[in-house]
């Protein structure tokens, strides 16, 4: 279980990348490994624009769900400890950048919604941020074939209690330099002559000059070149992140040791937690989510659910919360996971599997 314990590592010598904008709530900043020029995001909890952190452990949570999907076999990011003594934030996760921002990029669902749907507004259209609307975006880019990772995350969300899978907290990572590597080969391995291949350095051309607008930092891409992607150049969806929005991150260490004791506010607290992503309009809880999902995707929400019962160990999953910290040096033990929300995060984690077993 040793690899399922989070990592330390003081990232306060690392060279911050201030070229490049981050998304979301959370204090985030991408910083560059000095040795190997490797590209990280460090990040800490919510912070209000007076500088309040809301919820000091919730980078935590981040961790945690790390640790435990890794463990259930879910495909997602790995996050562990950063330390940063000249930090307002000094501690928070680490996690390294799923893209080489010279060689491809993450394009968030925000695009692709907004792309779709013109008129579609994130901030003031929350109840048109549906399964559906998602699904119809997909498709229309041809990417029907992600909708099942699109279960897996709903599904993975449920088992933590996420509640903040917006529209920035997925998206689908496309290939520039593999794609025109692969073109390249195939044009050199051809015997035709260049009429009869023109079609593969017509993709080539095409995919070269997506590859320079996204070197140029163009935040205006058009359907057109989603499209273009999408049709060419070699993408797959990310892995799941950002799911620290979970586990009772919200609530004060008063508030966690009575839910811990008190049965009925922790099934009130359970029965409350909603999912993002809403159902047809409506914001549903995790549960009734995936019932309605189960109801047109039977056999991949079966799938889904079986895989984390077959995986599922109270011992392990209990053994990787509890030590989840244990490789924080002595002098920061004060930033070390309070032992009361490690118990309320196991307590959840079981409750929230045995729900999950109810839908199978």
């Amino acid at each position: 279980m040793d690899k399922f314990k989070a990592t330390y590592t003081d990232v306060t010598d690392w060279d911050v990348i201030v070229y490049q904008n981050t998304t979301g709530s959370r204090s985030k900043k991408i910083i560059r490994e000095p040795e190997t020029e490797d590209e990280y995001f460090f990040k800490g909890s919510k912070e209000l624009a007076d500088g309040e952190i809301r919820y000091p452990s919730e980078f935590w949570s981040e961790i945690v769900s790390s640790k435990i999907g890794q463990y259930l076999k879910f495909n997602i990011l790995d996050y562990n400890i950063g330390y940063n003594k000249d930090g307002t934030q000094k501690i928070g996760c680490l996690s390294k950048s799923m893209v080489l921002n010279s060689k491809n990029k993450l394009t968030e669902g925000k695009v692709y919604l907004t792309g779709y749907k013109s008129s579609y507004n994130p901030e003031k259209d929350k109840k048109e941020y549906t399964f559906q609307f998602i699904r119809d975006t997909l498709s229309f880019f041809n990417y029907s074939n992600y909708i099942k990772n699109l279960l897996e995350i709903i599904v993975f969300d449920a088992l933590i209690g996420n509640s903040d899978r917006h529209q920035e907290n997925w998206g689908i990572i496309t290939n520039f330099e593999q794609t025109i590597e692969d073109f390249n080969e195939k044009i050199r391995n051809t015997n035709d002559r260049w009429y009869k291949n023109w079609g593969l350095k017509l993709g080539r051309l095409l995919t070269i000059i997506q590859s320079e607008k996204f070197k140029r930092n163009t935040k205006k891409f058009k359907k057109t070149d989603l499209l273009i992607e999408s049709d060419i150049v070699k993408n797959y969806f990310s892995p799941i992140y950002d799911s620290g929005c979970c586990l009772g991150r919200e609530y004060n260490l008063e508030k966690v040791g009575k839910m811990i004791t008190d049965n009925q506010m922790i099934a009130k607290y359970l029965k409350n937690g909603t999912s993002e992503i809403h159902w047809l309009g409506k914001k549903l809880n995790h549960f009734d989510l995936i019932s309605r999902l189960k109801e047109e995707y039977p056999e991949q929400i079966k799938k889904l659910i079986y895989k984390i019962e077959v995986n599922f160990n109270e011992k392990n999953i209990n053994e990787i919360i509890q030590n989840i910290d244990q490789n924080l040096p002595i002098q920061l033990k004060k930033h070390k996971l309070h032992p009361l929300r490690k118990e309320l995060m196991i307590k959840l984690i079981n409750l929230r599997f045995n729900k999950l077993l109810e839908l199978k």
